[in-house]
């Protein structure tokens, strides 16, 4: 298992890149969903052992509260379903069951809650 990437949402995605950019990091990718209505960045720094996952929801000026601030963490998995149900089985929360992810390449994800609600993403990639 590889840990992937924090999110945090953010009011102000320019500052927001600018401010970890001065940390060293730089903005790898980024995502518009159309759908979502959000744009992602994807922060990481020059080692590229994890990123930061900036998320812009459109519209969305005011500031989060501190609980919808804090997106999820994710995990680059061997097997989604595999591990999902393992996970599920245990006790985990099933939010998003494992799923292709749409126009964003061949990977798979799913999303289970931690015992304190914290989201955790798997991702399998790869995942034709």
């Amino acid at each position: 298992m590889k840990f992937v990437h924090v999110a945090t949402r953010t009011k102000d995605l320019d500052r927001a890149i600018a401010f970890y950019e001065l940390l060293g990091m730089g903005c790898r990718d980024k995502k518009e969903l159309t759908r979502n209505k959000a744009t992602l960045a994807f922060l990481e720094p020059a080692d590229g052992n994890f990123a930061i996952e900036l998320v812009y929801n459109w519209g969305q000026d005011e500031d989060y509260a501190g609980g919808d601030r804090f997106g999820h963490f994710a995990f680059e998995v061997e097997d989604v379903d595999e591990t999902y149900a393992k996970l599920i089985a245990a006790g985990a929360e099933g939010v998003r069951e494992p799923a292709l992810l749409q126009g964003v390449g061949p990977s798979k994800i799913a999303f289970v809650a931690d015992p304190d609600g914290n989201w955790i993403e798997l991702i399998q990639r790869d995942a034709a």
